[in-house]
Formats: C-alpha cells, sequence, structure tokens
C-alpha cells in the first residue's frame, strides 16, 4: 500500500463515477418517461442565406446551438441552405412556431419521438449493479495478503470500474438527448414571379418535376435490373410448366386408352386441333 493506492488501483471510485452517482442518484427510479425527439422542416423563402442568419439566432435566443449551417447556390433563386440545432425539448414546439413564422411557404414539417425510458431503466439499473460490484471487489482488495491476489483483484477493479465510467457517459449522453432536441430546416430560394395575377414559383417547380423524373428513371433501372438477373429464374419456371403440361397430357392419353379404348381417334383429332 502506498499513498492510499493498493495495487495501483485507488481505494476509492473515480471522481467522474462519484459525481454523477451524486447528481443522478437522487432518485434511484426514473419516474418521467424519456422521449428523444427529432424534427425536420423544410421551407421556402425569398432569401436562404439571411434566413439561415435568423435561425442562428433564433436559436441562442432559446439557448440552443447550431450543430450545422451550409448555404449552397450563387443567387438567391437556386440557393439552397440547411441549418441543424439543438434546442431544449422545452422550448421545442416554441421554436419550431417560429420558423413557421420565418417561412413563406413550408412545404414538410415531420416530427419523430423516440422513447428510451426502457433503455435508461436499463442504463441505470446495470450501473447500479456495476457499483455494487465495484464495492464487492473493494471489500475483498481490503482483505487480501497475498500479491498475487491483489493483482488479480486489482485488474479486475479497473475493469469494472472502466465499465462504470462507460455506462456514465453512455447515460449522459441518453439524457442530452432527451433534454435537447434535434431541429434540422431545410431551406429553399423561391424565384418570384408573376404571372397573370399569380403566384409562378418556376425554378422549384421545375427541380420537383426533375426530381420526380429522376426517381422514376431510378425506379425503371431498378426493375431492369431485377428482371435480367431473374432472367434464369423465369427461364427454370417456363421450363417447369412446360414440362408439367406435357407430362399431364401424356397421362391424359394414357388414362383414355385403358379406359376408353374407342376414343383413340378423338385423341388424335384434339392433338390434330392443338397442332394447327
Amino acid at each position: 500500500m502506498i499513498g492510499g493506492v493498493i495495487g495501483g488501483v485507488g481505494g476509492t471510485p473515480p471522481a467522474s463515477a462519484v459525481a454523477y452517482h451524486s447528481s443522478s442518484n437522487a432518485s434511484s427510479e426514473i419516474t418521467e418517461r424519456q422521449v428523444i425527439r427529432t424534427g425536420s422542416i423544410e421551407i421556402i423563402v425569398s432569401d436562404p442565406l439571411h434566413t439561415a442568419e435568423q435561425l442562428r439566432t433564433l436559436a441562442v435566443n432559446f439557448s440552443g446551438f447550431v450543430v450545422s449551417s451550409n448555404v449552397n447556390g450563387s443567387d438567391e433563386g437556386t440557393r439552397f441552405a440547411q441549418v441543424s440545432m439543438r434546442i431544449p425539448a422545452a422550448h421545442f414546439d416554441e421554436a419550431r412556431a417560429e420558423v413557421r413564422k420565418i417561412a413563406k411557404t413550408v412545404e414538410q414539417d415531420t416530427i419523430e419521438a423516440h422513447d428510451v425510458t426502457r433503455e435508461s431503466v436499463n442504463q441505470e439499473a446495470a450501473l447500479r449493479n456495476a457499483r455494487a460490484e465495484e464495492a464487492q471487489y473493494l471489500a475483498i482488495l481490503k482483505r487480501a495478503a497475498a500479491v498475487k491476489d491483489v493483482l488479480e483483484l486489482s485488474s479486475t477493479l479497473a475493469e469494472v470500474r472502466g465499465r462504470i465510467d462507460e455506462l456514465v457517459g453512455d447515460l449522459r449522453f441518453l439524457h442530452h438527448q432527451v433534454e435537447v432536441s434535434l431541429l434540422t430546416i431545410n431551406i429553399r430560394g423561391m424565384a418570384e414571379a408573376q404571372a397573370f395575377g399569380l403566384h409562378w414559383r418556376p425554378l422549384y417547380e421545375a427541380k420537383v418535376s426533375l426530381r420526380s423524373a429522376l426517381g422514376g428513371m431510378t425506379d425503371y433501372a431498378d426493375d431492369m435490373v431485377s428482371l435480367f438477373l431473374n432472367l434464369p429464374v423465369i427461364a427454370i419456371w417456363m421450363l417447369t410448366i412446360v414440362a408439367l403440361l406435357k407430362i399431364g397430357w401424356l397421362a391424359l392419353r394414357s388414362t383414355v386408352r385403358v379406359f376408353f379404348p374407342g376414343s383413340t381417334m378423338w385423341l388424335q383429332r384434339l392433338a390434330h386441333s392443338r397442332a394447327t
């Protein structure tokens, strides 16, 4: 024993584990449902660059932060931007409402909720079990006399503490995802034009049509590849059907000859009519 350390492993849990234990074990059981919420909004605006700046400010106003932000395109009509931000779950719906106010048109608005209550409960239970295992090894280590036993117990204790640190990190990450929701905004520029008093968006409609055409061509190519790869199977099925028809015809002829000897002429006429 040197400086309170037995076999190179301290006799007390790591500081990070103690800190997490004091903050999370005030209530050992999870009483609230743990839900990770993510949202995606696709909007059309006049100036995507200016809107991206507005969204960065919006994230800060709601005590959030921007995860990623990029703007592509040279002019306002064809410019595209994407902003991903983390917003506290308590302000998630409010932030979505503000994004909708900024947009001229909302093309798509989706929300996904992933319930991780069971996962959180399981990780909490695994952490408690690991801490209990750590306490048992510490008690045994204090009574160990042989150097070999001390070294083996120290190695095992280090492994258990590594597992505890990993569980603590996973729980922190899981709780962070629950407390801070992810919101992704896809921003498209709008080429504004007036034709006969109507609001016309030629560039946007052209992009949508092109996307649909490319999707149709992709489906056609996939179908052709699938058909080509399945040609051997189709050929085998065709040969099997022809063989079964042939066998059935031969069986019918044999049956008629045995039970209806006078019907041979009828079979010959039927075969001749099938051939012609």
